[in-house]
């Protein structure tokens, strides 16, 4: 049985929704829309604050993973992030919100992962729905905000000739 003082690590899905069709994830079956064995919401501040105590908080990290839906979407994503006010890293798309949003996260101790699966043209062939250049300007906001962020690349057949020069463009944004 773990203890609950061992807890060190706390992954959360904060939201069921996402802007994106991507066809191998669960809320699109195969490219259609399947939402069946989860509700579409999300987790609210105020689940958050009866969740998780100050105590709590002050000693685990947290990752907001996008397995059902990209934690972006959740409208009070924000005030988590301060409530929580620990280190936090956030998964995706990043194709959504906008400019003073991302200047807002990068104030927190937060790190995001970008999940960029190649460069303009290949990149939506996975992430259907999204547009490349709106994730690349939004993780170049955050960046000059002083945010960290991670490219986050999933290797398929049809962007594999394109790492090298994904990894070129990510050490020139920083």
């Amino acid at each position: 049985m773990i203890d609950y003082y061992d807890i060190k690590h706390c992954e959360i899905e904060l939201s069921s929704y996402c802007n994106a069709e991507c066809p191998l994830c669960p809320r699109n079956l195969f490219g259609y829309p399947y939402a069946s064995g989860y509700t579409v919401r999300h987790l609210t501040f105020d689940n958050i604050k009866t969740i998780f105590d100050r105590e709590f908080c002050d000693r685990v990290n947290f990752t907001f993973e996008g397995n059902f839906g990209d934690p972006i979407m959740n409208p009070e994503l924000i005030d988590i992030v301060e409530y929580l006010n620990s280190t936090i890293k956030i998964c995706t798309n990043g194709s959504m919100q906008t400019k003073v949003f991302w200047q807002e996260l990068a104030k927190y101790n937060v790190q995001v992962l970008f999940g960029i699966d190649g460069l303009a043209g290949t990149h939506e062939i996975y992430r259907r729905g999204t547009k490349w250049q709106t994730v690349i300007d939004n993780a170049t906001t955050f960046l000059q905000a002083g945010g960290t962020a991670t490219w986050k690349m999933i290797e398929f057949d049809h962007n594999r000739a394109e790492i090298a020069q994904c990894k070129e463009l990510s050490k020139q944004l920083g």
